[in-house]
Formats: C-alpha cells, sequence, structure tokens
C-alpha cells in the first residue's frame, strides 16, 4: 500500500509539473536525483515515470534516457476535438436546469476573469487557467458530473501545456466575450448558436498555434508540420 501510494504521490507530482511547464519538454528525468529530491526509494519513481509515459507526457529512449515528451499537434487537436463533443454533450443536458443562481456564478467568475487579465499580478497566467478550467467545470458542477469533468480533465495533457504556453505568448482579449457570448446562448436556449460559439471558442488555439510554435520551437514534436 505505501509503495502505490508513493507511487501515486509521484505520478501527481510529476504530472502537474510536465503540464504547468515546470518540467518543460525535452527536460531529462533522472530516477535517482527524482527519488532523492521526493524522499522516496526509485522504485515508485519508476513506476510513476511508466504511467507518465502511457499518457504521452513522458518518452523512454532506450540507451539514451527518459524525456518530458514534446508537445504533439496531432494530440493536440484529438484532445480538442473530444473536449468539445464532451463539452457540447453537457451544455446541451444542463440547459433545461438552469437558474438564476447558476446564473450568477458564470458572472462571477467572467468577473475575475477579466480582471485577472487587466492585472500585473505575477500569478496572472495561472489565475486566468485556473477560472477558464472552473467556466467549463460549471455545468458539470451543476448537473453533479463532477467526476466526468476529472475523467476529461486527465485526458487533456498536450492541449493544457499549449494553454500555458499561449498565455505566455498572448493577451487573450476573446475568451471573455467567447465565456459571454456561450452563456447567453445557452441561458437564452439557442443551443444551435451556443454550439457555434463554443466551436469559435475552442478552435481559437489554431490561430495561436503557429506563433506559439516560432516562439518556443523546441517544445514541439517536430515530427508534425505546422
Amino acid at each position: 500500500m505505501a509503495v502505490t501510494s508513493a507511487r501515486e504521490n509521484a505520478y501527481q507530482l510529476l504530472r502537474k509539473r510536465i503540464l504547468h511547464l515546470d518540467l518543460i519538454p525535452g527536460t531529462a528525468l533522472n530516477e535517482k536525483e527524482l527519488a532523492d529530491e521526493l524522499g522516496i526509494s526509485r522504485t515508485p519513481v519508476r513506476e510513476a515515470i511508466i504511467m507518465l509515459s502511457l499518457a504521452n507526457l513522458v518518452v523512454v529512449k532506450p540507451q539514451s534516457g527518459t524525456f518530458v515528451s514534446r508537445i504533439d499537434t496531432e494530440q493536440v487537436e484529438m484532445e480538442q476535438f473530444l473536449r468539445f463533443a464532451w463539452e457540447k454533450e453537457i451544455l446541451h443536458n444542463v440547459s433545461d436546469v438552469l437558474n438564476e443562481k447558476d446564473r450568477i456564478r458564470y458572472d462571477e467568475n467572467l468577473q475575475l476573469y477579466r480582471f485577472y487579465l487587466q492585472s500585473q499580478n505575477p500569478n496572472r497566467g495561472d489565475k486566468l487557467l485556473e477560472l477558464d478550467n472552473e467556466f467549463h467545470r460549471i455545468p458539470f458542477d451543476i448537473l453533479g458530473k463532477q467526476r466526468y469533468f476529472e475523467f476529461i480533465k486527465s485526458k487533456l495533457q498536450h492541449i493544457e501545456r499549449l494553454r500555458i504556453l499561449s498565455l505566455k505568448v498572448f493577451s487573450d482579449e476573446n475568451i471573455p466575450s467567447d465565456h459571454e457570448n456561450i452563456v447567453s446562448a445557452l441561458f437564452d436556449k439557442k443551443l444551435d448558436l451556443m454550439d457555434k460559439y463554443l466551436d469559435e471558442h475552442m478552435n481559437r488555439y489554431k490561430g495561436h498555434l503557429k506563433t506559439v510554435y516560432e516562439v518556443f520551437p523546441d517544445y514541439f514534436d517536430d515530427k508534425y508540420s505546422l
């Protein structure tokens, strides 16, 4: 049980560091150094690295070493396709049960996003990402489907890193208006219009991808043409 717990803790910690770009794409991982840092044996670290490899966050190269995976643009596209399909379905399901309290929660999220968008807070990027994630979590919370959201989020590995890089390059003024349009159409029960706004919002990354790639070329898997 202790080994399992140590493995899971190591996995979650390394996964968070990779997704938040504390461990940048291409970084070499050393089992012994990680074990010493975490204060555990090498076995749970090795098992955590295997789990990260299965999640496409780590690449193990025989005779070469273990490295944080670079961002795979094909994987990004696949993750975003699935994200749109899942979120569209949950928004359609929630449209019949919305109330004023839900509208207030959306409005508070939007106000906070606009505040941090203009803020000079050093944690601005983290707060914007947190608020964006919260926005997309709200319909799952309303329906009591929090585990669905966590499951979906666990599958969004490469798109998460691209979102963080985008915030380093762009101050995306479009996100608040995107969110406002989605919410307005949702509460007006104009679901076809909401689908259109959601699609535009979730595909904005395509317009950012080339610029982000030019700024951080070493972070990407260059076997895909941008």
